[in-house]
């Protein structure tokens, strides 16, 4: 059974792939520099909302 960390990774991968795909056949320089800003604030928004969500470690 996947984690709700590991089923975020490969959600993002499979939404990466498709809107790739889509970016690739439309093949315009606004796609591609729509798609490029969406996919970093993308996986920037799953980084922190990954980090915040981890209980800090106890030492």
């Amino acid at each position: 059974m996947l984690t709700r960390m590991e089923q975020l990774t490969v959600a993002l991968t499979g939404v990466f792939l498709g809107t790739l795909a889509v970016a690739v056949s439309v093949g315009s320089p606004v796609v591609w520099l729509a798609w490029g800003v969406t996919m970093v604030l993308l996986a920037g928004s799953a980084l922190v909302y990954a980090n915040r969500s981890d209980p800090p470690l106890d030492d």
